[in-house]
């Protein structure tokens, strides 16, 4: 209770009295606190006659009882920077002492990232005479700041496969933590043909104690790979107007785009008696995302188409020497070819005496491109 109190008897050390000692008192009798070290204290020494005399001694005042430290558990939340400060009023619940408590101190006090989890702390309780009492508790440090999640929009090519992956350090724009990051990943992470275009994707950033936040960007996807055409060359026939006109699947040899083909066309697409042989044409392959690719290949003409030989009969006469001669344009009665006749012949072409009547001749008409055909 921080009191304590002394006999007459603890401080007289033989007085005495011829007649005899009636009563002996010392004063101050009683102590606190306040009186911890040395008290001069008076003994009044009254013999059976009433007579009194005194004398006076030290009383030294001792306080040995250590303080009773009682502590608290508490739980501490880590700051955006990492850390976190207690004071002893969080853990002390009600420590006491007989005589005024000097000081009460509390270790550790700070804490940081490391100290996430239980942690014991001392409290230690201190006197004004010096004694020490001391409890420990349990400090609970959690970081339940969210890591700051920052996000940056990009932009990434298809490949030859028409694929793209991304990484979450292509989103990660400096996202952080007050303790440190443990992982960053973002979803969807592989894109393809079908999603040309602007994409939104999730990063997620976890800090290390498994606070978890997350950002939204855009990545816009492009097919910038340009399809591979291939041709090949082919022979095509004149018709009988002589005309012959080509698809580009004639020309197309498997051309081929990853994201798909959208369309074929060519150029030149229809030939004429003057393109009579090898021509050149271009084959433009645009796939579903608007790029285009081109290959050339030959295009042999040909004219296999037979002229029109048309005959007529002629009454001719022999002259005065019996002989007469006739020519193709006699016959002829209109022979034709769509790219033009080069050369009309006729045999027989002449006539003697020996052949009055009736003979049959035939007209051979050849062509520009040389073919042949002939009529009687």
């Amino acid at each position: 209770t921080g009191n304590v109190s002394i006999l007459a008897s603890q401080i007289n050390n033989g007085s005495s009295d011829a007649c005899g000692i009636d009563t002996m008192t010392v004063s101050p009798s009683s102590f606190t606190c306040n009186d911890v070290g040395l008290n001069t204290v008076t003994l009044t020494v009254t013999d059976v006659n009433g007579n009194s005399s005194t004398c006076t001694a030290t009383v030294t005042v001792e306080d040995i009882i250590s303080p009773t430290a009682v502590c608290q558990d508490i739980t501490v939340e880590l700051d955006g920077s990492g850390a976190a400060t207690i004071t002893d009023g969080d853990v002390d619940n009600g420590s006491f002492d007989n005589c005024p408590i000097s000081s009460i101190t509390v270790s550790p006090s700070t804490f940081d990232c490391s100290d996430v989890g239980a942690n014991t702390v001392t409290l230690t309780i201190t006197d004004q005479s010096g004694n020490i009492g001391t409890c420990t508790a349990t400090a609970t440090v959690e970081d339940n700041v969210l890591p700051t999640a920052l996000c940056q929009n990009i932009t990434v090519q298809l490949d030859a496969a028409g694929t793209a992956s991304i990484l979450p350090s292509d989103i990660n724009n400096g996202s952080s933590d007050n303790c440190g990051i443990a992982s960053i990943s973002v979803s969807p992470s592989s894109f393809t043909c079908a999603d040309v275009g602007i994409n939104a994707v999730t990063l997620t950033v976890t800090d290390v104690n498994g606070n978890v936040s997350i950002c939204a960007s855009t990545v816009t996807v492009e097919d910038n790979v340009l399809p591979t055409a291939f041709c090949q060359n082919i022979t095509v026939a004149l018709n009988e107007f002589g005309s012959v006109s080509i698809t580009a699947v004639q020309i197309n040899n498997s051309s081929t785009d990853a994201c798909g083909i959208a369309s074929l066309s060519i150029f030149p697409t229809t030939f004429t008696c003057a393109d009579i042989g090898t021509n050149t044409v271009t084959l433009t392959v645009t796939d579903d995302n608007g790029y285009s690719s081109t290959c050339t290949s030959t295009v042999t003409v040909q004219d296999n188409v037979l002229p029109d030989a048309v005959c007529q009969n002629i009454t001719v006469q022999l002259d005065a020497t019996g002989n007469v001669s006739i020519t193709a344009a006699q016959i002829n009665n209109g022979s034709s070819d769509a790219c033009g006749i080069d050369t009309m012949t006729v045999s027989p072409n002449a006539f003697t005496c020996a052949n009055v009547g009736p003979n049959t001749v035939t007209l051979t008409v050849t062509d520009v491109n040389g073919n042949v055909s002939t009529c009687t």
